[in-house]
């Protein structure tokens, strides 16, 4: 399509055990954190992180954006919760291509319309939003479920369908965060401290990197679950062993489950320096930290 790069951005959160967790409050019922995450698409069916941002769970998307949407030879995915008007802005200066699912409140103003060249696609229009005098590209569709889509994008060299269908990409980074959770158990904490919780995320991100490219060089068509699972029983085992396991058929194992350590005492905790860190107070007000974050 045209497409050099596709990167995807969007969060998950890590929900906690609030009576563990009181650096990680949001409500008197719900302690969180979230894992932002920077998704490059290399196949259609082959994804892989090379960058992401922990933070305590009241950091929004929108805040991550800097951090995440940064070099201009890539084309970014982003739900709702990116676009705002300075960060479109804030693209447009940097020459940085985009394609957004707008939120209702973005009012719009029509330059030009272009008849559509699908059935599913309703709109398809060269706009203008608040002060920016920059048009860009506007294409609203409905999906198999009559849900609708209203998606805001620089790329005016794609057709309004591959634009619709560029947009559906964003779904596998939905598929990403249920497979790593599920698999790598990234939903089972180790540690009740912040650092801990980081460290979690980004060993978890490491195992899966190398699995896909151990993968990828022994050219299995296992899927990465099955192939996950060999390496693990395999690791200290022959390379010839490991490659006549590929060729057999997996076989069930048990799950372990994992006990979350419980601390002596209360301590003031330390979130390091690779995380978006604003905290909550029970009394409602806000407590705001900015460490600099690290190299990813």
């Amino acid at each position: 399509m045209g497409i050099w790069r596709l990167s995807i951005i969007d969060s998950t959160e890590i929900r906690l055990p609030k009576q563990l967790y009181d650096w990680a409050y949001i409500s008197k019922e719900y302690h969180a954190v979230k894992m932002h995450t920077r998704l490059q698409v290399v196949w259609p069916d082959v994804v892989f992180p090379d960058k992401i941002v922990p933070s305590t769970g009241i950091v929004g998307d929108v805040e991550t954006s800097d951090f995440l949407i940064e070099e201009a030879d890539s084309t970014y995915l982003t739900d709702r919760a990116y676009p705002s008007k300075d960060n479109l802005m804030s693209w447009q200066k940097k020459k940085i291509n985009f394609l957004v699912r707008l939120s209702k409140s973005l009012r719009l103003i029509t330059l030009e319309k272009y008849t559509p060249t699908n059935p599913s696609i309703i709109k398809d229009e060269k706009v203008l939003y608040g002060v920016s005098d920059i048009p860009l590209r506007y294409v609203e569709f409905l999906d198999e479920k009559d849900r609708q889509y209203r998606i805001l994008t620089n790329r005016f060299d794609l057709s309004d369908a591959q634009i619709m269908d560029l947009y559906r990409y964003r779904w596998m980074i939905e598929l990403f965060f249920k497979w790593i959770k599920q698999h790598l158990k990234l939903t089972k904490i180790w540690s009740t401290k912040p650092q801990g919780i980081w460290n979690q995320m980004f060993l978890a991100l490491t195992a899966y990197v190398v699995t896909m490219i151990v993968k990828l060089q022994m050219e299995s068509c296992k899927s990465p679950w099955e192939f996950f699972r060999l390496i693990q029983t395999h690791l200290y085992k022959t390379v010839s062993s490991f490659k006549k396991a590929l060729r057999r058929k997996k076989k069930s194992t048990s799950k372990v489950r994992q006990k979350v350590p419980i601390p002596d005492r209360k301590n003031e905790p330390n979130y390091g320096k690779v995380a978006l860190v604003k905290l909550k107070s029970r009394d409602t007000q806000e407590r705001t930290r900015a460490p600099k974050l690290g190299n990813y």
